[in-house]
């Protein structure tokens, strides 16, 4: 090695290993101060990727346990609500029986009455006011398919606790059956009700709109003259109206002359689908003696789905097929040559007084179920008494697979409540279809709805039965709550021992060991400090020339 000064090679070699172990002191300074061995990319661009995922899902999971523990907290709420309910079921039963004796007179076993209809209120309260973060437990709403869709979610609860979406991994359903006094049976049921939500007067659930709803206009003015036409297919373009569902809304027998006696017609599309569909209607004496109304289901191509068969005078005089000024036919969409009625479901043959019996028939995927004609099942059609249950129609749809029509043909007013669940895009708004439809009135005999009573021995006999019923019911509401507690409960305990052992991964991989950093930050700092001394020392080299050129 050439002995000069221009260029110092030794401390050039003694810089570029301080440079190095200087470099390398510094990392291990900086995870025995941060506490971590992966601090960015650089260090483990692997170990960084699977980290951060590990992170992500502890954090996940740490939520998930706090998902079910509120979900925990939700049951017991509700249990507890149920125990209150316990409490008045049996108390309604010890009732029952006392007014079950024949040792009581009239007068004594209304005071009993009284106090059970007083148990039965406080019940139904109970049911409906209940919740928990405002979410009803017990009215019902806690059932049936989950939809999510929404900003609130409809149907059984979803309660969520994994990292990802698998079903049978990270989330399960709470399902909570309906409480209240018509859910428990201790109501009595209205024509077409299923006592679970779907269509039950009692509970209409979350559905909350009816769509495209139509007054057609009438043959005549009532004095002679021609009524009101339409353009062909109007009902493909009606505007949308919105009355409430489980509401009762009186159809007009003539809104161009309220006083004559010509036929009216009042229709609705339900549009392609459109799901859990029950309609009930009260039309027959005691809102028109004599009247005749009736509920019947087509498709928009004429085929003929539920309510009564269609004869010459219904095409000629009521839908006016001549296709004159006078005729309606056209509003239908179809005319006499397209009417198809070989899918015709007219109801049971022997009409059901309970209200509950409906014949069921398919089409196109579609199980229609219909009670049939009530009026031919009047005992006295003109005495302008509402006879229970017999002036009643109820037709139910499963699910609406294309577009259907449901027309109130009549002479008279009838009264009609619906209740649906909508498809997330129902049609759009067209032109003004003319007057506006009728008011809502509340006809509906309250006898339909009453809650079950004590008044005689053979209704106490009765109360008896149906309130082992409701305890049954209510017993397995409480016991299917204990099994989804003690099932959440041992989420969480498994959700914890998840989110330890992914913790206790995630730290092997990304935490420093402080032991073996501690020795190489040693070893780094001796060699910096040796590389500072021998730095000093090779910069002393030119020094030691200068002696040889002074000598």
């Amino acid at each position: 090695m050439p002995i000069s000064f221009n260029n110092n090679l030794m401390a050039l070699g003694v810089s570029n290993n301080l440079e190095s172990h200087y470099a390398r002191l510094s990392v291990s300074v900086q995870r025995l101060s941060s506490g971590l061995r992966i601090n960015s990319a650089a260090d483990d661009a692997a170990g960084l990727a699977i980290r951060e995922l590990m992170r992500a899902d502890v954090a996940a999971l740490n939520q998930g346990i706090r998902n079910a523990n509120d979900a925990i907290s939700m049951i017991q709420v509700a249990d507890g609500a149920l125990g209150v309910i316990d409490e008045k079921l049996i108390r309604m039963k010890e009732l029952a029986e006392q007014a079950a004796t024949g040792t009581y007179n009239s007068t004594q076993r209304l005071m009993i009455d009284s106090e059970f209809q007083a148990m039965a209120s406080e019940i139904e309260r109970i049911a409906r006011a209940t919740d928990f973060n405002g979410i009803k437990l017990l009215d019902g709403s806690l059932q049936g398919e989950h939809d999510g869709s929404g900003l609130n979610a409809t149907g059984r609860l979803k309660v969520h606790f994994g990292s990802a979406n698998d079903s049978t991994e990270d989330y399960y359903y709470v399902e909570i059956g309906d409480c209240t006094l018509a859910g428990l049976g201790l109501r009595e049921p209205v024509a077409g009700s299923n006592n679970n939500g779907t269509g039950n007067t009692n509970n209409p659930g979350n559905n909350t709109t009816i769509t495209n709803t139509i007054q057609m206009p009438p043959l005549n003015d009532g004095n002679g003259g021609p009524g009101i036409s339409r353009p062909d297919n109007y009902i493909d373009t009606m505007q949308n109206t919105i009355p409430a569902q489980g509401t009762w809304y009186r159809t007009t027998s003539n809104y161009i002359n309220p006083t004559s006696d010509v036929f009216q017609n009042f229709m609705f599309i339900i549009p392609k689908g459109t799901k859990n569909i029950v309609i009930n209607m009260l039309g027959g004496d005691g809102i028109n003696t004599g009247a005749d109304n009736d509920i019947q289901l087509f498709t928009k191509t004429g085929i003929h789905l539920a309510g009564t068969p269609l004869n010459d005078m219904v095409f000629g005089n009521i839908l006016g097929f001549d296709n004159s000024i006078n005729g309606q036919s056209h509003l239908l969409g179809f005319t006499q040559d397209d009417y198809d009625g070989s899918n015709l479901n007219t109801g049971p043959s022997n009409y059901d007084p309970t209200g509950t019996n409906l014949n069921f028939s398919q089409f196109n995927g579609m199980t229609i179920g219909y009670t049939g004609d009530a009026d031919r099942h009047d005992t006295n059609p003109n005495d302008g008494i509402l006879d229970t249950w017999e002036d009643y129609e109820t037709l139910t749809i499963t699910e609406a697979t294309e577009d259907l029509i449901v027309w109130f043909p009549g002479i008279a007013a009838c009264y009609f409540k619906v209740y649906w669940d909508l498809p997330d895009a129902p049609p759009g708004p067209g032109p003004d279809p003319g007057p506006n439809p009728p008011q809502p009135e509340p006809p509906a005999p309250s006898s339909q709805d009453d809650i079950i009573s004590i008044k005689t021995q053979e209704k106490a006999k009765q109360a008896l039965e149906r309130i082992d019923d409701a305890i049954v019911a209510k017993d397995k509401v409480r016991a299917n709550f204990g099994a989804t507690q003690n099932r959440l409960e041992n989420t969480v305990t498994n959700l914890t021992i998840m989110a330890e052992n992914m913790l206790s991964a995630e730290s092997r991989i990304s935490d420093a060991d402080i032991g073996a950093e501690m020795m190489v930050f040693v070893k780094n700092q001796i060699l910096t400090q040796s590389s500072v001394a021998m730095l000093s020392q090779a910069n002393t080299w030119p020094h030691m020339m200068m002696s040889l050129i002074g000598g």
